[in-house]
């Protein structure tokens, strides 16, 4: 079992280098194709928009079959051949079925999740997710980096192949995965329904979508644009991408283990918004690089304190047997945010420019602020 925690951990890895080796210059790559804004924002948000519906099946059938293993190596295959397809795709069907693919692999998370947090005690789900999800950021990190490397080298189509290729070691290292007993009860449609109406799972996705809104219009889709229009180099646009991930990965351990047991529910989501928001005003408003730079890694922290407590709050509260299918509506429901976020930023700046649409993101992140300190605490004394 050891081995293959070990493995599961290099796979998650592999995996979200995979998904994001192309991601900072994704944009700028199909500007290059001739592509305006708003179809970028499509483009990039059909990538959300397909987990809204893949999500919460997949979750069910994992549940049911308990084939968590199965569904973690169909994830790798399909970002493998996903990023295969958008090397050689030019035209908007071809990259938007690609994109497509990305979302269905995207959506086997929930396996990687609800596997990974089965090796801890369940007094121990918040560490556990921090845990998981500094692997997913160190994932992103290293697709950063060799994102960087080769798009500064040899241009913005070439991350594309580091995506494919870091896929299919993600395939390589899943097979030999070693399934995880669950103790399950026969499924019951009342059980099911009761997860749908959670509180705490419809709380938390709210928020989620929230954050996906910000994760997906701004840090992940257009904020390297905006670098880009203040004339930043390949090179700097990856330093500026890293970053978000990097602190995340650094400060895993001291936000886990110190800040997130020291803070309730409410005030740790509501602080992650906060400072959210602060970050979309630095890149709207920004003259250099220097303001993106400090926007990502405030962005970086705050949205590993806000996704830990909100994925931990739904792992405490529904039985094991019924995670996947928790988790699978979760992130469900926050494909809506992925799918909004860069259709929303994409259209404000096509219309407005980049500085309306992040003070726009801005405001809406401070309202989700405001909405934590209200509603996070009602969901905590509903036990």
């Amino acid at each position: 079992m050891k081995r293959s925690r070990q493995l599961l951990t290099v796979t998650i890895i592999f995996f979200w280098a995979s998904e994001y080796c192309h991601s900072p210059y994704f944009a700028p790559y199909l500007q290059t194709l001739g592509f305006t804004a708003e179809i970028i924002g499509i483009m990039t948000g059909i990538y959300g928009f397909t987990q809204t519906f893949v999500r919460i099946p997949m979750g069910i059938i994992t549940d049911v079959r308990g084939c968590y293993k199965q569904t973690i190596l169909l994830g790798t295959i399909f970002t493998t051949v996903s990023s295969f397809g958008l090397i050689f795709a030019t035209h908007f069907a071809t990259i938007m079925f690609c994109r497509f693919l990305a979302g269905i692999a995207a959506s086997s998370w929930l396996a990687f999740t609800v596997l990974y947090t089965a090796y801890y005690e369940a007094d121990e789900s918040v560490q556990a997710v921090t845990n998981v999800n500094a692997l997913s950021s160190a994932g992103k990190f290293l697709a950063f980096i060799l994102g960087m490397i080769t798009a500064s080298l040899w241009g913005y189509r070439i991350p594309l192949v580091c995506s494919f290729l870091t896929g299919l070691a993600a395939v390589a290292c899943a097979v030999p995965l070693k399934p995880v007993p669950v103790k399950r009860e026969p499924l019951q449609i009342a059980h099911l329904a009761a997860v749908f109406v959670h509180p705490a799972v419809l709380a938390a996705s709210f928020f989620a979508i929230m954050m996906q809104i910000f994760l997906q219009g701004t840090v992940y889709s257009f904020t390297s644009a905006v670098a880009e229009e203040l004339g930043a180099s390949a090179l700097e646009i990856g330093v500026n991408t890293a970053l978000f991930t990097l602190v995340q990965i650094i400060s895993a351990g001291f936000i886990g283990k110190k800040v997130l047991k020291k803070l309730s529910t409410a005030q740790a989501v509501s602080v992650g918004f906060a400072a959210m928001a602060l970050s979309c005003v630095l890149v709207g408003f920004a003259s250099s690089m220097y303001p993106l730079y400090l926007a990502q890694i405030i962005g970086g922290v705050s949205n590993l304190m806000v996704n830990s407590v909100l994925t931990a709050l739904i792992i405490r509260r529904i039985p094991q047997e019924n995670q996947s299918t928790a988790v699978g509506l979760f992130q469900a429901l926050y494909g809506i945010g992925m799918t909004l976020g860069p259709l929303m930023t994409g259209f404000m700046a096509e219309q407005s420019g980049y500085s309306f649409a992040y003070g726009v993101m801005g405001g809406l992140t401070f309202l989700s602020a405001l909405l934590a300190v209200i509603i996070m605490p009602r969901v905590d004394r509903d036990r």
